[in-house]
């Protein structure tokens, strides 16, 4: 637990020395400009997306829960509470401009997010994912991006769940862990409609969507794997997010956001996952990595990807940031 500690620790300051600098490693051509490596992708981040990438400390309040303790000390009231750290990491390679309109633009894209979560109170932790992914992706015009990406999601088991001598247990069968490992193909879009009112101070709507399917097989990266429903293959993801920045004698005061976020997945029957939040933006520039404070509400499938088969609703506090 304490090597874990270490490296989440070191995890999250790398990721804060990282966003503090871009890369000049760039070419200008005649009809654009080429970046090869760096930090501000043209694929807009998501504000309510619960597995997003971004860098984030979250206390959830559990209201409901069928990850059930049973031990002296956490039995009753909120012992199924999470202490969540999410340490990210996100880049752009080879990102092209054109010299016409340089808010347009196509890149390769490159994201890692790996959750730990831990119980409330006792701090143990509970379980890591690995959430990886590649993508294309782009922007056509100043109100469509387009994404193309592959993703890698696998879980691995805290220290509440070994069979020797644990103090405190779950009504987990470790014999019977489904050890899931998703290989997926997702396709994003996203649209900010209001961009056609001509007025950069109302652009604060975005809506998306997310069709993601796993496709048998292999590539470069090794086989392909669904586990443990082979076939359930789709799932399904779409939201809308409001951001609004004060003005005139608050235009530095920073900003307040409000976004929404349902997901299915097939191999939970479709159920839907919801995901509400709000909060403050911290003073910044507009259009850049957002800090923030914030507020949400959650019901759905467990976000511990090892439980993914198990429901859970909570109320949530975090400080997150882009990445």
């Amino acid at each position: 637990m304490k090597k874990l500690t270490y490296i989440t620790i070191v995890l999250l300051g790398i990721s804060f020395i990282i966003q503090a600098q871009d890369s000049t490693f760039r070419y200008s051509f005649k009809r654009g400009d080429l970046k090869i490596v760096g930090l501000k992708n043209i694929y807009p981040a998501y504000l309510a997306d619960p597995l997003g990438n971004r860098c984030e400390a979250a206390a959830q309040f559990m209201k409901y829960s069928d990850l059930d303790f049973d031990d002296n000390i956490n039995n009753g009231g909120d012992y199924r509470g999470h202490l969540v750290i999410y340490p990210a990491f996100r880049m752009s390679l080879l990102q092209f401009r054109p010299k016409s309109n340089p808010k347009l633009g196509v890149e390769g894209e490159i994201g890692i997010m790996l959750p730990v979560y831990l119980r409330m109170g006792g701090n143990d932790m509970i379980g890591t994912d690995g959430i990886y992914y590649f993508a294309v992706a782009g922007n056509p015009t100043e109100w469509l991006y387009l994404r193309l990406s592959k993703h890698h999601i696998c879980t691995h088991l805290g220290d509440e769940y070994s069979s020797g001598p644990t103090v405190s247990v779950t009504d987990v069968d470790p014999a019977k862990l489904r050890a899931p490992v998703n290989d997926d193909m997702r396709f994003n879009v996203a649209v900010k409609p209001l961009w056609f009112m001509g007025r950069p101070d109302l652009d604060i709507l975005m809506v998306y969507g997310e069709l993601g399917y796993f496709d048998p097989g292999s590539d470069f990266l090794g086989g392909r794997q669904s586990k443990p429903h082979t076939f359930a293959r789709m799932n399904y993801m779409t939201g809308a997010e409001l951001e609004y920045y004060f003005t005139g004698k608050l235009k530095k005061a920073g900003g307040v956001y409000a976004a929404y976020n349902v997901s299915w997945y097939q191999e939970n029957g479709f159920a839907p996952n919801t995901n509400f939040t709000m909060g403050y933006i911290l003073p910044q520039d507009r259009y850049q990595k957002r800090m923030r404070v914030g507020l949400q509400f959650y019901n759905g499938r467990s976000l511990v990807n090892q439980f993914y088969y198990k429901k859970e609703r909570f109320f949530g506090i975090y400080l997150a940031f882009d990445v």
